[in-house]
């Protein structure tokens, strides 16, 4: 569904300027990500408003975008299947209330898978070089850091579902 849509509004640019944009294929996969983000995001505002923690809820989107782009993580095989269950397990988090000293252990469990495995599985979907891998890692780490300092719930349970994103042995999953 959103493969084709992407497909629809890049065959139409290039028809509409054919010399000042890029290829269709280059177009299609940059709109995946724009149309991925926005039905993820749309659903996510949409259960936030519902069980009126929508604070809460776009704090966890935004924490989770913010660590996944520097530390990588799983794939899943359909847009449409990473836009639902990204909504379901980020609209989640806000519902489930840790106490400091259950924060302090989760966030210690990320922390510890960042360290180990961070960044993952961004070969193929970033243009990153290697080189520069430490530093994602260094910067992933602070992010789930910094909730040491908050003590958030929710931040802590969006950074432990993203550090779980992390393991080797779910690099790709085919819904």
């Amino acid at each position: 569904m959103v493969e084709t849509l992407a497909l629809r509004i890049a065959e139409a640019l290039k028809r509409v300027e054919s010399e000042k944009t890029a290829s269709i294929e280059v177009m299609k996969f940059a709109l995946e990500a724009i149309l991925n983000t926005l039905i993820t995001l749309a659903l996510i505002v949409i259960v936030g408003i519902v069980t009126g923690s929508l604070g809460s809820t776009m704090l966890g989107f935004a924490a989770f975008a913010f660590l996944r782009f520097f530390a990588g993580g799983l794939h899943l095989n359909s847009a449409v299947h990473c836009s639902l269950l990204s909504a379901i397990l980020i609209s989640a988090a806000p519902h489930f209330h840790l106490v400091n000293n259950w924060i302090i252990m989760v966030g210690s469990v990320s922390l510890a898978l960042i360290l180990l495995l961070a960044p993952a599985n961004i070969e193929g979907h970033a243009r990153i070089p290697q080189k520069y891998f430490f530093i994602l890692k260094l910067i992933s780490a602070a992010i789930v850091c910094s909730n040491f300092f908050f003590l958030n719930s929710t931040l802590s349970i969006v950074f432990a579902i993203q550090a779980v994103t992390l393991l080797p042995f779910i690099k790709e999953v085919r819904l």
